[in-house]
């Protein structure tokens, strides 16, 4: 497994984290991965009915919070580079605890990613 650090400071977004708004996250995903705004495009309406259905805002909350992470994460190539090295490290484990020592890495940038959302 890799030794390279978590997050590299000299990692320059690609743009500015956009407001979560649907608009602003569907131009934004749309930007970084094709296959993933087809997702988005699917969840978007899945939470839209559920929002409908259940009379709550909480579904397009969650959405728009999940696709926020999703864009903070992938915005800064290295840091999309890194997670994409370590979930490849935990697919191809050789010891449980190789695999969640890199889960534990993807829990920090996750966590990076969270509060960049909720700043």
């Amino acid at each position: 497994m890799s030794t390279q650090p978590i997050e590299d400071s000299h990692d320059e977004p690609l743009f500015p984290m956009p407001p979560l708004t649907e608009q602003a996250l569907r131009v934004a995903v749309r930007s970084l991965d094709l296959g993933a705004a087809v997702r988005f495009e699917e969840e978007f309406h899945s939470a839209w009915q559920e929002a409908v259905q259940t009379d709550s805002t909480v579904p397009m909350h969650t959405f728009l919070h999940r696709w926020g992470v999703f864009v903070a994460l992938r915005r800064h190539p290295d840091r999309a580079r890194r997670l994409h090295e370590l979930e490849a490290a935990v697919a191809d484990a050789p010891s449980i605890e190789d695999a969640r020592r890199a889960s534990a890495q993807i829990g920090v940038l996750l966590d990076a990613a969270r509060r960049e959302v909720a700043g």
